[in-house]
């Protein structure tokens, strides 16, 4: 190789970011375990609201599993978690984001309990997201040395 050939491309996103004490994920879709989205459309369209709330479950259960494999690699691990980000596909005429929200929230909860998993929260509504998922998760922990 000479000194002109460029570097190998690297991904632009990571799954999660650490900046001091901080670790942000990369917004989760509802991916399965074998990598396929739950559903797909919008919320009060072409899903029905308690399919979204699944989603959003499962969005939050992927935003774990990037929290804790991130923390791992960093030497460090979940000291708590600060703000969850919750995006709901959707039309304008649907407005309980905040309820398929709330899905997310109890799981986060469940997972790191009522002291290290109480968080501060926004729910939005979106027209589209990434491969037609109806919902979409990113969070923000506080990270503490192993």
């Amino acid at each position: 190789m000479d000194d002109d050939t460029p570097a190998a491309p690297r991904p632009p996103i990571a799954p999660a970011v650490r900046h001091g004490d901080l670790l942000i994920t990369s917004g989760q879709t509802a991916i399965d375990a074998d990598g396929q989205l739950i559903a797909v459309g919008r919320v009060g369209r072409e899903v029905a609201f308690d399919v979204a709330r699944r989603c959003a479950a499962r969005c939050a259960d992927n935003v774990l599993a990037v929290a804790r494999h991130s923390a791992r690699d960093e030497g460090t691990e979940l000291a708590r978690l600060l703000e969850v980000r919750v995006f709901v596909a959707c039309g304008a005429e649907f407005t309980d984001q905040h309820l398929v929200a709330d899905a997310a929230t109890a799981v986060l909860l469940t997972e790191l309990g009522e002291e290290r998993g109480r968080h501060a929260r926004t729910a939005v509504g979106v027209p589209a997201l990434p491969g037609g998922s109806p919902v979409e998760v990113q969070a923000t922990f506080a990270l503490t040395a192993r």
